[in-house]
């Protein structure tokens, strides 16, 4: 995506040049939407691959929350949503 970089090493997220501030799980949450590019995921599997848990123990709200505080960070066009099924990452 033009002008946003994550550098996965440092665990850094900049966007035109400016680093952001991520929590731990919104940078885990990018990295794994942005190395799967256009590919949709529900809430359930984003639950099971970033925070490496079922969803009967966290709840698909929480996932919701994370993308909507990252949307807000890295611009809400680059976090798709696909009505009905989860998410894409828009490179």
């Amino acid at each position: 995506a033009a002008g946003l970089r994550i550098d996965q090493g440092a665990r850094e997220v900049f966007l035109d040049g400016r680093e952001l501030t991520m929590t731990a799980k919104e940078f885990d949450l990018l990295t794994f939407l942005s190395t799967h590019p256009r590919q949709v995921f529900t809430r359930a599997q984003l639950l099971e691959r970033v925070w490496a848990s079922a969803a009967e123990w966290q709840g698909e709200a929480t996932v919701t929350e994370h993308v909507h505080r990252l949307r807000q960070k890295i611009g809400p066009e680059r976090v798709r949503t696909v009505r009905g099924v989860g998410y894409r990452f828009e490179p």
